[in-house]
This record gives C-alpha cells, structure tokens and sequence, in this order.
C-alpha cells in the first residue's frame, strides 16, 4: 500500500471514529436513562420497520407505476421461482403460466398474445428487444440456417432463429438482478421493435462469494459469482460464472444442450462538486451447445450427427455524467458495444439417393453437362457465421420549469452496425446434404453489411393542479437504414387523483393513456437472400457402363430481392387504472394493437423454358460413347415454379385485458395473495396475395396454372388466465412458502374466413387473367377452385384446466437457501368433446419438480 492510502486509510477511520463515538454515548445514556416517550416511539419505529421489511417481500413480478406499461422483476421473485434460464421468467407476466422446460428447441418471447401458428408470425419474437445494461443484443446478422435441403428433415428446423429474435435458453437469470419488461408503449430511446423491450440490470456491489446449484428431470445447473468494493478507488467489481447441462429427455443421451456464461464488471465512480461521472464496463462471453446424434441401438451406421454451437465476446460502456450545478443540462449518458460472435452448425448425414440422381456443382446460369450422385454417401455440412454488431448511443437529459409545469427533456441519436464476416454454408458440391440442392455455397462475408442511424426526443412533463397530479410524455424516433426509414411518435399520460377518504383508509386512483408505433427495420438475411438454383433436366441417359453415361442440365439462377420490403410496423393503444390502499393494490390494463405489413415468406411466379431430349432411338448395346445432345431430337418445354421472397405480408391484431391484485400482508401470518391473469384475442393473417399451383394430368397431358389468392391462412386465438399466488414469509424462521393456483378458464383456436376462389391465375404462358364465375365450370380452371367447408372454420374451445405448483425456501442464517418446487402438484383438465369425440386429457400431466442449493458465503 502507498504512503498516500495509508494516510487516506488513517484518515477515514479518525473521522469514523469521531462521528460513532458521540453517537455511541448518546445511544449508551438513553439506554441508562430511557424515557417513557422514547420507549414508546423506539417499539412503534421497530414495528413499522418490520412491517416496511415485510411489504417489501415480493416473491412474483410487479406492475410498474411508471408512464409505460411494465412489469418488474427483481432478484427475490427470481430466487423464489428457481429459474433455468430466462424462458422460466415469463411465467411471472400477466396471462403467463409455468411450463416444463423444453431447451432442445429454441425458446423465442411472444409478448400479449397466444402462441405462434406459423412461422410466418415470427415478428413478435423478432420485434422484441433485450438490453443488457443498456446494451442491446444484437440478431440482425445472425444467418445460422441450412438452406435448400430438400425431401428430408432437417435437425436444424427446431433450433434455426434466423429472422426469428434471440434464443432465450442463451440468457442465464442468475447474473441479473433486475428485470422490467415493457408491454406498453415505451419512449422514443427504444427503437427497432415492434412487441416490447426487455430491460435487463446485472448485480453491482459488493457481495460475498454466491453459489447455485440446481437439478431437476431434465437439467442441472451450476452458478459462482462474487462481489468486489475497493472504497478508496470508489470501484466495484463483479465476476459471474454459470454452468447449465440440459437433456431433451432424461433418458435419452444423444440429444443435449450445454451454456456456459461468464460476466466481468466494473463500476467506477468519479465526484467531485459539480459533477459525477459513472462508468460501467463490462465482458461477456457466451458459448452454448446443441448436440444430436443417432442411437446406434437404431440405426446400426451410427452416421447422422448435429452439433450447432454457438460463442459470443462482447465488451459494453456505460458513462452516466450528472451535472450538480447545471440549471438546464441535467446528465449526459453514452452507451456502447462491441459483439463478435464464431457460431458453426456441424452436420454429418448419410444420404440415400434415387437411381440417376443428378448432380450440378455449377453456379453459373445456363446449359451444363452433369455428372450423377452415388446411391448412397457420406455428407458434410459446416454453416460458419461470424457476425460482428456493434451499437452506440449519446443522450442528453436537460430540464426547466415554466409556471407550474416541470419539463424533463431527453434528446439523443443511436447509430447500430452488423456484419457477418464467415466462410456461411461450407459443403462438397460433389456430394451435398440432400439430392436436389437449391442452394450453392456462399461466404457470408460477401454480403453487405447493414447500418442504421436514429435521432430522437421527448418532452417529459409533470405539473400539480391542486391534489391532482398531471405528467406526460411525447416525443418521436426517426430511423434511417440505406433504402428505408421510419418515424415513430409515441405519447404517454398519467393522472393521478386526490385521494379519497373511505372510513380509517385512503383511496388512491390513477389513470393512464397511451399511444404509439414501434417500427422493425429487416435483418441482414431478409435483405439479402440467398440464390436459389433450379436444375431443369434435359438428359438423363444412365447406362450400366459409366463411360456412356450422360446428363443434361438448363440451369437458372434466380435472387429473388425484394426492392420494396419496408420496415414492418405496429401501432399501439392503451388504457390503464390504478387502485391502491392500504398496501392493497388492483392494475388493470386494457390495449390494442395492430400490425399489417409484418415479415414473411411470400410467392414469386417465375417461367422456366429448357428442352427434353429423346433417347429412345438409343440402343444401349451398340452406342460406343455417350450420347451428345447435338444428335438428338428434343422438344421445347416450359415449368412453371414458385421462388420463396421476404414481403410485408403478415398481419397481427392483438387484443386484451391485463389485470394484477396484490394484497398487503396478513400481519398475524406474513401472507400475501396475488392475482393476476389477462384476456388475449389474437388474429393472424397474410395481407398480400399469395400464388399457389396446381398440377394437372388430364386426357395423359400435363398442365400447370397458379392461381393467385386473397387469403392463405388465418387464425384466430383466445384464451383467459388467472393465476393465484398465496406466499408466506416466515423471517424468524427463515422460511417462505409460496402456492399458486393456475388456471386457464378456456382457450379457443378458430381458422380465419377464407375463400377458395383464385382473384386471378397464370397458365404455362406467363400471362396473368382473371378467374370468372364462368371458369369454375372449365375443363382445367375449375381446379383451381376450392369448395371450403364451413366445417374449417368452426370454433375450437377448449374448456378449463386448473394446475397446483408448490414451492418453498428454507434460509440457514441469510447463508445457505434451500429451495425446492413442485408443478403440477394437483392437476384438472377433464374430458371434453369436439364435433362427437371425446379428447382425454385425464392423467396426461404429471408433476414435474426440482431442488436447488444456494450458498453466500
């Protein structure tokens, strides 16, 4: 230790010592010569601090009172709750609900509605945004996909997040010590979202050495992290590491996901007497595993193999500047960082091929003479990704008063940059994953990549009238991406009402509003597709002697771009009430929402010419070298096919009631009860015309027509949740209990109206013509109307079903937790029937539980 911090040392310890000491007497000679009046006041304190203690106990999510409608999430419900990753936190909002953990599949948010019918409604996940402390995780150049694999199942459909969000199995809850995820509308410092923002706030401070050990059916989990506070540099420092080994089925080894997170942060503080200035840094890194191979017990080859692995560096900056003496400028905050990923897909599959399986490794357009795929092979497949992302953003937070009206200002730009630098789908063109590839390899690292810029501001103000409390907020974000832009206003009110007097209590009313649109810029894969390659068979000659064997190819290379894709956009509306008294509290929340031009996969018509090539004047036993297509007749043929494109082509409606109730706590018992639930109605659409063909073979012809229709698919959702929570917290003892009771009073599934009759169709000529009423009697058109039974679109409801979870906590001395929990403790979903047959659910859900072993040391 330096000269200079022995003195400091000494120093603080002198000036500690002279303010206890006069303290100490002071406390010593009340005690020797207590009055009754501070006997008095010294047991009431006591008992309100106990009883503050105690309210302050929240074990389940929490309605904010902020302008945006939020819920909050702090490290007691957490460590209530004994999560696994970040999945298990949902359950906690309203209309959520406990499920087992499925981590063999990737886990994607949908906020405010019920499920995802497709994966053309993947915007809700896409659109919704997490942010680590302040920094945002970043998916635009995520391109982790398998593309072009055709006639088999492909291992990486159920993990594939592409143009989807962020997989949440990544995120480990046991860094974090806050969590607010925002439902409503949030303000304008929040862009590229169209569902909601996910604020996430790690541990700071000093703490003693904490560990976490979890199991349950299907994993096992494992946390250390320690706290360091070094008070004369005014630094803290924070190091976290966890573990989780997770089985899609306890008895089943060849398939299992593995994370390993690891976090060091640092705090420093700078004051002096006209500012602070407060830095935040931290580095992250993140790997997570998925691994599936064939039971050898199944298939003898033992040769299919999966591994998708995914790692990611992240260095983040917050500096937070608070000006003391500044009448206008109140603080200036930048928030940066820099990501790096190395995410690979390792696949191995035997392929089996049909006899004369063509092969084409070209990439060129045009005439190709080919060769044949072997009957049977060895594929590999390497998809390497590499995306880099990086973010910054410069906020200014100033303030005046003008009357009676206080303004708190916020202006600010965000600038965003993504890349993928890998080598993308890496495979032998000679022997390919599936027969009939209508991909080529590409290196990712030729894509362009994207950069966005946003300037935005608001004008926060509060103004008392009386006993009446006004505040508002309005403010707009412009974005601007090359090609695209956007300009979101958003709006917030909050009044709150003179409290009213109903017998020894005091009412307390506010009421909310708000409006606004959130806008989602396309992701990197969406902007720039792959080539798709279609291989037109012109020959295929396939004789016993390989040296007269001979295929023929016209091959067409197609970048189906879409110059009109926009930036998908939702608007929404709110209404909202507050009740509160006594510590008993009722929120409720009523919104809407409405998006149409949200991403999906739509048609592309496209018209392909080749020719067909005659053999049959071949005689296999007398040709002495392969046959050249310059000798042989042929006939002019034409195919018509339907290319895969991003469009805005996706509606969503969302409609709903939220509401949550919490009591103040029995005094006698130290019980809380909690009620929360909502109503969810959602609709999904596709707002753009899509084509679909239809093969015909009439009188031994062929023909083909596409007809373009108005609706493909629609559904429509709804469901009612109430869960009830009743938990008790035993301090003297260490112990908190909690029961909830769930209950989903009915859910409903019902297919959107739709019609089977085309608006237009397209022959093998490529030109387009109207379909008529008089085209539903033609020899061929009249395929291309579909009867529709009403049957399709009748009404699926599903009646209640009640689950009981158990879950209790056992503290040794704030040093030891021992926790464990039970779902599904007590299950009801009784038999109901569906158009005359009974659907059982009796006995079908089993408990499922799991302990866990917390250490402060």
């Amino acid at each position: 230790m330096r000269g200079s911090d022995y003195f400091l040392f000494i120093l603080i310890c002198l000036i500690s010592v002279t303010l206890i000491l006069p303290a100490q007497a002071q406390q010593k000679d009340k005690k020797n010569n207590p009055s009754k009046k501070d006997t008095v006041n010294s047991k009431v304190d006591s008992l309100k601090a106990k009883q503050v203690s105690l309210e302050e106990v929240v074990i389940t999510a929490k309605e904010s009172k902020g302008l945006s409608t939020s819920s909050i999430i702090d490290r007691r419900a957490m460590q209530h709750l004994q999560p696994s990753s970040f999945t298990d936190l949902l359950a906690l909002l309203p209309g959520g609900r406990s499920v087992d953990p499925n981590l063999k599949t990737a886990n994607l948010i949908g906020l405010r509605q019920t499920g995802t019918p497709s994966s053309d409604y993947d915007i809700s996940s896409l659109g919704t945004s997490f942010l680590i402390d302040g920094a945002p995780i970043s998916t635009r150049a995520n391109m982790q996909y398998t593309g072009g694999l055709t006639g088999q199942t492909d291992l990486n459909t159920k993990r594939d997040v592409t143009a989807k969000g962020l997989d949440m199995r990544t995120l480990s809850t046991d860094q974090i010590e806050r969590v607010e995820v925002i439902r409503g509308i949030p303000s304008v410092e929040y862009g590229d979202i169209t569902s909601g923002v996910i604020k996430i706030t790690r541990k700071q401070g000093e703490s003693g050495v904490e560990a976490r050990f979890k199991a349950d059916g299907f994993s096992k989990l494992a946390y250390v992290g320690k706290g360091f506070a070094f008070p004369a540099q005014k630094i803290l420092l924070n190091v976290d590491f966890d573990f989780l080994d997770a089985k899609s089925d306890p008895t089943n080894r060849y398939e299992n996901y593995k994370r390993i997170n690891t976090s060091i942060r640092l705090n420093k503080l700078w004051e002096n007497n006209t500012r602070d200035i407060n830095l935040k840094s931290s580095l992250d890194y993140g790997t997570s595993m998925d691994n599936q191979r064939t039971d050898p017990d199944i298939d003898l080859l033992g040769i299919d193999k999966y591994k998708s692995e995914y790692n990611r560096l992240a260095f983040s900056n917050s500096l937070n500047i608070d000006f003391h003496q500044q009448k206008f400028l109140k603080s200036i905050v930048v928030n940066s960082s820099l990501s790096m990923q190395r995410d690979q897909i390792n696949q191995t599959k035997w392929v089996q091929t049909d006899a004369a399986a063509i092969l084409n490794p070209y990439t060129e357009p045009g005439v190709h003479d080919v060769g044949f795929l072997p009957a049977n092979y060895t594929a590999h497949l390497l998809v390497d990704g590499k995306p880099i992302d990086g973010f910054l953003k410069v906020m200014a937070n100033m303030g005046f008063k003008s009357g009676k009206v206080n303004h708190a200002i916020l202006v600010g730009t965000e600038a965003n940059y993504s890349k993928n630098m890998g080598r993308g789908q890496v495979f032998d063109p000679y022997f390919p994953p599936s027969k009939g590839m209508t991909t080529r390899p590409r290196a990712y690292s030729d894509i362009p990549a994207t950069k966005d810029l946003s300037f935005f501001a608001e004008d926060r103000i509060d103004v008392k009238l009386g006993a009446h409390k006004f505040e508002m907020v309005a403010g707009a974000r412009a974005m601007m991406m090359a090609g695209l832009s956007a300009v979101d206003p958003r709006a917030n009110a909050h009044w709150t009402l003179p409290k009213i007097n109903i017998g020894t209590q005091q009412l307390q009313i506010e009421l909310g509003a708000g409006i606004g649109w959130q806008s989602k810029f396309p992701v990197i894969a969406q902007l720039y597709p792959d080539y798709t390659y279609m291989d037109m068979e012109q020959l295929n000659y396939y004789h016993n002697n390989p040296e007269y064997r001979k295929a023929n190819v016209m091959t067409y290379k197609f970048l189906v771009e879409n110059p009109n894709l926009q930036p998908a956009r939702n608007k929404k509306w709110e209404l909202k009430a507050d009740f509160s008294m006594n510590r008993n509290r009722l929120s409720i929340t009523y919104f809407k929402e409405s998006m149409s031009n949200a991403f999906r996969n739509g048609t592309d018509l496209r018209i392909m010419d080749y020719k067909k090539y005659n053999t049959s004047g071949l005689d296999p036993d007398k040709i002495t070298s392969a046959p050249d297509i310059k000798d042989l007749p042929y006939e002019d043929w034409r195919r018509m096919t339907l290319l895969s494109v991003v469009q805005n082509g996706s509606a969503l409606y969302k409609e709903g009631i939220e509401y949550r109730f919490s009591s103040a706590r029995m005094k006698k018992i130290n019980t809380r009860v909690t009620i929360d639930g909502a109503w969810f109605k959602s609709v999904y659409q596709n707002s753009l015309p899509v084509y679909k063909m239809k093969d015909l073979v009439i009188d031994d012809k062929d023909f083909t027509y596409a007809g373009l229709y108005a609706e493909n698919d629609g559904y429509i959702r709804s469901q009612l949740n109430t869960n009830m929570m009743i938990d008790t917290y035993l301090p003297k003892i260490g112990l908190e209990f909690s029961t909830s009771i769930q209950s989903r009073w009915f859910s409903s599934k019902q297919n959107a109206r739709r019609s089977g009759t085309p608006m237009s169709y397209v022959g093998i000529d490529g030109i387009s013509h109207p379909y008529t009423e008089a085209d539903k009697s033609d020899k061929y058109l009249q395929w291309l109307n579909t009867n529709v039974s009403d049957e399709l679109f009748r009404k699926n409801t599903i009646p209640m079903d009640i689950d009981v979870n158990f879950k209790v906590v056992k503290n040794f001395k704030d040093k030891i937790r021992m926790g464990m929990f039970v779902n599904r403790l007590f299950n009801y979903a009784p038999d109901y029937k569906v158009n005359g047959f009974t659907v059982r659910r009796t006995g079908l859900n089993s408990p499922y539980f799991g302990m866990e072993l917390n250490f402060n040391l």
